[in-house]
């Protein structure tokens, strides 16, 4: 018979009492989809990793959207315009969270190909004449 440890016998019973609600778990944060992003920025202080998940929501917020912006000024047609003034970042990521939870279908594809069809679709820009 396997002798628990108090850690592991604590940690045990956390997670066979907790909530049966998802809750950002650490394979959440290898960052495979849209969806796992979404996670990641809809966590609350009461998960676990809830601190976390919003902490790497944020930076890879700002990471991703700060390469598209560099990749933007190179190109001639743009794909996202933003307005002035800029939105905060809260405001930005929960836009996100509310786009990616209203189109399903964006949910499955890379974080990175996420953020750049909200950017296009949340923040078009005027047409050319």
């Amino acid at each position: 018979m396997r002798k628990w440890s108090w850690p592991a016998a604590l940690l045990a019973a956390a997670v066979y009492c907790a909530p049966t609600q998802a809750a950002v778990t650490e394979d959440t944060f290898l960052l495979r989809t849209t969806a796992d992003l979404v996670e990641l920025c809809s966590a609350t202080s009461s998960d676990p990793m809830g601190t976390e998940a919003l902490n790497f929501c944020h930076g890879f917020g700002v990471g991703a959207y700060r390469v598209l912006a560099e990749v933007e000024r190179a190109r001639d047609a743009h794909m996202f315009c933003v307005p002035a003034p800029v939105p905060t970042r809260n405001e930005a990521l929960a836009s996100f969270v509310q786009w990616a939870k209203a189109n399903p279908s964006q949910l499955g594809q890379s974080p990175e190909d996420g953020i750049a069809a909200f950017l296009s679709k949340q923040y078009p820009c005027p047409k050319r004449k």
